[in-house]
């Protein structure tokens, strides 16, 4: 291995000059990757490209390599320099299908392998197996879609109504109304309830028997947008930094003052943040509010964290579980609407009955519609707390821990107001404003395959 070759490669910025739209971030923001996945691809594209510039044979990326690759191109500039590193002219051969071409790369795949493993070891196969990155999730994907079931219980429905009607007729008629309302009432709100700790039990022990180390490396912006499901949240904390930092200072109720424009922080975000004070010295929170949320920087934290949610909602744990509650709940409506069949055709009053079960239908098509996605937010949150996060807390000691971990019962006296004026009813992520005194508002600063493969 050329150590003085690899240690210049490991050396190069893909993100300098610092810049808020810089390759990284355009990078993730594109792509809809986590900010660890796309730090570990740029890693692995580095290897890619060690391998190429000191073989004499060809070497192809992988799919994921082969993106980072494709939006480095782009930045013509960093390009130039890196070959320039490299020593070697790398060129970027688009692969035309044919047979012949096929042959030669799928050659070129199995050198690529034999050569990286023989200077970096064992190729993560999240990088060079998986072609997307939903796929490097390891979440398997349901085969049916959750209209399919949803579409297949109306029928089923009636058609129970009317067994139950034949079978049952002398149970129904035997029981008065107001014990039947009673027990309506009691087993709907027992499966309700039953229903809610099933499916967390259920997708808590899914997502802690599931190794995937993206999972295992959100960083706390996307874990903060996947509690909040708001971009404000994650503005509040930067900006309180650089409240706490004294760069900016709350001037009134809804506007914030530019006092100091430079900070010794290589975190690009907290420069988009000073960057928004350009020409002016005083902005209203609002406004900065909108710009901030508007920038890719930022976006990229919700763009990741959609991508995984959408990827668990369409997966084949959480239809199996869909099934299980679609069954619960029909079984529910069944019992009901026979309720409703029965003393329709014996002429007595129903309207009660029948408000009862327009009452339950609705909260069961907001329960059925819902679920997987709270579920699913909440308890990726909640393995962090409670798994990742104890197990090495050192790791996990900054400020923007500590912002995840409290919420925003870590923020300044003097910026509090303001974060309540715009945040509305889900300001208080994290674990609430007891753990205000764990920490304190002080913490801010302080704990705080498409292109086949290159030719030489």
């Amino acid at each position: 291995m050329n150590i003085a070759l690899w240690e210049e490669i490991k050396k190069f910025d893909f993100d300098f000059p610092l810049s808020e739209y810089g390759f990284s971030t355009r990078l993730a923001y594109e792509n809809e990757w986590t900010t660890f996945f796309t730090q570990k691809a740029i890693e692995e594209y580095k290897k890619f490209m060690y391998l190429a510039a000191t073989s004499n044979q060809m070497v192809s990326p992988s799919e994921i390599v082969d993106i980072v690759w494709h939006q480095h191109l782009i930045f013509t500039q960093s390009y130039k320099e890196f070959g320039d590193i490299l020593g070697k002219k790398i060129e970027h051969i688009p692969s035309t299908h044919n047979r012949e071409e096929i042959d030669k790369f799928l050659a070129a795949k199995k050198r690529t392998k034999e050569l990286y493993e023989s200077v970096f070891g064992d190729q993560p196969k999240e990088f060079w197996e998986y072609n997307t990155f939903v796929e490097a999730l390891e979440i398997e994907k349901s085969k049916r879609d959750i209209t399919f079931y949803s579409s297949l219980s109306i029928p089923l429905v009636l058609i129970f109504v009317l067994l139950f009607r034949l079978f049952l007729y002398d149970l129904y008629v035997s029981i008065d109304n107001p014990y039947f309302v009673l027990f309506f009432i009691l087993v709907s709100v027992a499966t309700f309830l039953g229903l809610h700790f099933y499916n967390t039990d259920k997708l808590y022990r899914k997502l802690s028997d599931t190794p995937n180390v993206i999972l295992k490396n959100l960083t706390p912006s996307e874990l903060i947008y996947i509690e909040s499901g708001q971009l404000k949240m994650i503005v509040h904390g930067y900006v309180n930094y650089l409240v706490v930092n004294k760069n900016l200072k709350v001037e009134t109720k809804d506007s914030i003052k530019l006092i100091n424009a430079n900070i010794d922080n290589s975190n690009p975000i907290f420069k988009s943040v000073l960057d928004c004070f350009k020409g002016k010295q005083t902005m209203s929170y609002k406004e900065l509010l909108e710009t901030l949320i508007d920038k890719p920087i930022i976006n990229k934290a919700s763009r990741a964290a959609s991508s995984i949610t959408k990827t668990f909602v369409n997966s084949k744990i959480v239809l199996d579980l869909y099934k299980v509650n679609l069954i619960a709940l029909s079984s529910i409506m069944v019992f009901g609407l026979t309720r409703v069949f029965i003393g329709f055709i014996r002429g007595k009053e129903v309207i009660y009955i029948v408000i009862l079960n327009a009452i339950f239908l609705f909260f069961a098509l907001y329960f059925l519609r819902s679920f997987s996605k709270k579920a699913i937010n909440k308890i990726i949150v909640n393995y962090f707390k409670e798994r990742i996060i104890p197990l090495n807390k050192s790791n996990y000691n900054n400020w923007e821990w500590n912002y995840f971990i409290i919420g925003t019962a870590l923020l300044s006296v003097s910026f509090m107001p303001i974060v309540q004026t715009y945040s509305g009813n889900n300001n208080n992520f994290g674990c609430g404003s007891s753990c205000g005194s764990s920490c304190g508002s002080s913490c801010g600063s302080s704990c705080g395959g498409g292109c086949g493969g290159c030719g030489s």
